[in-house]
């Protein structure tokens, strides 16, 4: 441990911490400590991630003022990885569609939600393509992936191999293109490339052209300089609509009928105000609001997800191990906090929120064990009572513990399971389909 830095940091983030501090209102504390009571009641004495359905229903209810403006809109799973939960917004919004990242994952709505409609989020590689058909073979799952399923497909390489794959399986797999229209992290630009993949669609028997997916996350990113988010979401709907274009110079205007025009996100969702060129929204950390979309065009979202804690202990007065004198100084002159504790776990993507004022402590770092947390001067938390942090993503943080505590104005009223994986019986290979669908 670097005594010298450890006092440099404590230094550096005195001030700022002491800001902090002032940030907590009654009406914050009371809102926790009614979940905190929640808790309590059911024996929830252990790291727990906690929805409040209140604010999850607003967050729905601002998302459909948009959806019902003419678009359709699609779930983006693996932002929210729990069956009840996609299960209770599919309801509240009146969707079927999800979007689906992780093969495993897939498999698990396939069989637990039959009639759902799924977009790949991603391209896959051939091979866990290959691997979904023998799952849904062995399974014999009721699911129609001429109807329900849309594999993604980013070049033009991929695209052969899936077709050559279909015909295999005397299958006819539908194929929804992602292309670049300005974020730059691969798929068709439109050009030669983007044609001939086109026309090989079109001339294919084992391949169905289903629609496109645009994401574009970059456009709140872009800096005033470079023309800032309004030229950038202007750009994206012409890039998007030059796509749309080619379709017709190679399939004719029938082509764009019943085709999916995917695009949006969590950040950029509410900038769209009519489906003259997309035609279909995916969106799902919004719902929950983890603190990396704390940006402008959300500001009409409340928080709605939390891991609470419980606290260990509280340490009066915390000292650096082997410097008592030091850390009495460093005390005198307010550079150590007053009181620190320990809580149930720690090291998680999530920021402290209450108690108000509360950080990391650097006396001993990140720790998944217990972590330190150092707490404001007249926090009055103690030992079993909980501590707060909302998470910077869900997706990957949803997964971390077990089940999902729905709070409801003052109760848990339910436990959501968060998914888990299919796994195949045999690595056996597929044997060619007797019945095309």
């Amino acid at each position: 441990m670097n005594i010298t830095l450890l006092c440099c940091r404590h230094f550096d983030v005195l001030f700022q911490g002491k800001v902090k501090m002032l940030g907590q209102t009654s009406s914050d504390e009371a809102y926790f400590k009614k979940i905190s009571q929640a808790l309590a009641e059911v024996g929830a004495y252990q790291p727990t991630l906690v929805v409040d359905k209140q604010r999850l229903d607003h967050n729905i209810d601002q998302l459909m003022s948009v959806i019902d403006r003419g678009f359709d809109y699609r779930i983006v799973a693996k932002s929210l990885p729990s069956l009840p939960m996609l299960k209770y917004i599919m309801a509240r919004t009146g969707t079927h569609k999800l979007m689906s990242f992780h093969m495993p994952f897939l498999m698990h709505v396939v069989e637990s939600i039959p009639k759902v409609d799924i977009l790949l989020g991603k391209p896959m590689p051939i091979h866990s393509v290959r691997l979904f058909y023998q799952w849904r073979k062995q399974k014999n799952i009721r699911f129609n992936q001429s109807r329900q399923l849309q594999w993604l497909v980013d070049n033009l390489e991929r695209l052969k191999q899936y077709e050559s794959l279909a015909k295999e399986l005397r299958l006819v797999f539908n194929i929804n293109l992602e292309i670049d229209i300005g974020l730059h992290r691969g798929g068709f630009e439109c050009d030669d490339v983007y044609r001939q993949a086109l026309t090989l669609i079109d001339k294919s028997k084992s391949l169905r052209l289903s629609g496109l997916m645009g994401y574009e996350p970059h456009i709140g990113k872009i800096p005033v300089f470079l023309g800032g988010s309004e030229k950038a979401f202007r750009k994206v709907k012409t890039d998007y609509r030059a796509f749309k274009y080619s379709i017709v110079d190679i399939m004719g205007e029938e082509a764009l009928t019943n085709l999916t025009f995917n695009t949006g996100g969590s950040s950029t969702y509410p900038l769209y105000t009519q489906p003259d060129i997309m035609n279909e929204i995916a969106t799902a950390s919004a719902l929950v609001k983890p603190t990396d979309f704390d940006v402008p065009s959300l500001k009409h979202h409340k928080n709605a997800a939390f891991i609470a804690t419980p606290v260990l202990k509280v340490i009066d007065k915390p000292e650096i191990p082997m410097a008592k004198k030091l850390s009495k100084l460093m005390h005198t002159f307010g550079v150590l906090p007053s009181k620190s504790c320990f809580i149930y776990g720690g090291n998680w993507l999530a920021k402290p929120c209450y108690p108000s004022g509360s950080k990391c402590s650097g006396i001993f770092g990140h720790s998944s064990n217990q972590e330190m947390y150092d707490l404001p001067k007249n926090c009055d938390i103690k030992m079993d009572d909980f501590m707060f942090f909302r998470p910077t993503q869900s997706e990957a943080v949803f997964l971390q513990f077990g089940e999902v505590a729905v709070y409801d104005d003052g109760r848990i009223i339910d436990w959501w399971s968060v998914f888990e994986p299919c796994k195949l019986e045999t690595t056996s290979s597929i044997k060619t389909n007797n019945s095309p669908e």
